[in-house]
């Protein structure tokens, strides 16, 4: 059977130290032997302790992982490095805007670097390149103009103040968060709020930005609320999996018009696919990784396979059987329902024309048991009367029962 790690192991022995230490002092040689026992186990706890990891060494696969199963939050080496390394970069990041340094900003990136600027999925494939033409959510230009190379959202003597950031999606390779701040101008006025979603990644073993997208909103249009984009958003996930739920695959939405970004971890097939394959591991490789950045221009025409995957199908119910195989492989039992929304599922942030998402898939045994969760962060756009996916940030696993369930 899979086990979940002994808890016991886990434990930390805490001394009391509100214990009266005079109850221990009995004599001058006590103390001394007391002092001699501390430093022998302190010499044989550094003796017996695991060296620090490289930061480029490719994570160790966990005892406990299930042959066929997805790396979920259980597991430390999900959220011990990349949280931290996450919310540390985050904070440069906006100090260095803070401060209005486009070096410091461009330090904190991976590049090639993306962004989705309004409804603009965007590659900056070089700091210079960063430097000399930033995107106008991080441009630092006094004269902001749009449809120009010094298109931006400042104004002489503006500050910016930090409002909130939240840890959003994580594992072994990558951190997805929120942050919101607010600009004020000189006179103390509140001008703009920014609201953005981020993800920092490990390539190579260095951990930066790879990913992000903004919205930014006058101040007194702050609190308005879009309900249409919202349910748009909210449709666009549900039928994805909708397409899998009744097995037709013409119901799966179209991908969006123009260009679009994503972080990706690197290997081929999806996690969901290639976890009961027992090839989860290499999604997290980070030796050599120099970037997970997903880029396409939206002008090269879709391949035959493509073309074929929209087309009618003469056997729907074969659609997506091998989805369904999955399961069983698994260890979980037969696949019975997936959904595309799930109690977890928040519209992040809004405007008229995009939404920034946190969803993801969560499926179950047709006896309503659990099989495995799956949580995405999206960036959904309107481009010419069309809701669709211009990005995606972030595709992680917080819990997958196939970790549960037995071993082979």
């Amino acid at each position: 059977m899979n086990e979940v790690p002994n808890e016991a192991e886990n434990q930390v022995t805490e001394i009391d130290s509100g214990t009266d230490r005079r109850s221990f002092m009995k004599g001058a040689a006590v103390v001394g032997l007391v002092g001699t026992a501390v430093g022998a186990s302190a010499a044989l706890g550094a003796a017996n302790a695991t060296p620090p990891q490289a930061a480029n060494a490719d994570p160790k696969t966990p005892a406990a992982l299930g042959p066929h199963a997805m790396l979920d939050g259980r597991f430390p080496i999900t959220f011990e490095e990349s949280v931290p390394q996450g919310v540390k970069v985050l904070t440069a990041h906006f100090r260095a805007l803070n401060q209005r340094d486009i070096r410091a900003v461009a330090d904190t990136l991976h590049f090639p670097f993306g962004t989705v600027e309004g409804t603009t999925p965007m590659k900056i494939d070089t700091a210079q390149d960063f430097i000399a033409h930033a995107p106008a959510s991080l441009n630092m230009s006094l004269n902001p103009e749009r449809f120009t190379d010094h298109d931006g959202y400042l104004k002489a003597g503006s500050y910016d103040v930090l409002t909130s950031i939240e840890v959003l999606l994580y594992d072994p390779v990558k951190c997805a968060m929120s942050m919101v701040y607010d600009r004020f101008g000189s006179d103390g006025k509140r001008l703009l709020r920014c609201e953005g979603v981020y993800t920092v990644t490990n390539n190579d073993g260095r951990w930066a930005l790879q990913l992000m997208s903004t919205i930014f909103t006058p101040d007194p249009m702050i609190g308005m609320t879009y309900p249409d984009t919202v349910q748009a958003a909210v449709r666009y996930r549900i039928d994805h999996d909708l397409a899998y739920q009744v097995s037709d695959r013409s119901v799966d939405p179209m991908a969006q018009m123009g260009a679009s970004v994503s972080v990706s971890n690197g290997q081929g097939g999806a996690v969901w696919q290639d976890g009961p394959a027992g090839k989860i591991m290499p999604h997290f490789k980070i030796e050599g990784v120099k970037s997970r950045l997903v880029y396409t221009d939206g002008k090269t025409p879709p391949t035959a396979a493509e073309l074929a995957r929209r087309a009618p199908s003469s056997d729907p119910i074969a659609d997506y059987a091998g989805y369904r195989a999955l399961f069983p492989a698994s260890g979980v039992g037969n696949w019975g329902w997936v959904y595309g929304v799930q109690p977890a599922s928040r519209i992040l942030h809004a405007t008229v024309d995009k939404a920034h998402m946190l969803s993801g898939a969560r499926r179950f045994t047709a006896a309503g048991e659990e099989c495995s969760w799956n949580q995405d962060l999206t960036v959904v756009t309107y481009i010419k009367g069309r809701w669709s996916a211009s990005g995606h940030l972030a595709y992680t696993t917080p819990h997958d029962r196939s970790n549960d369930v037995g071993r082979s």
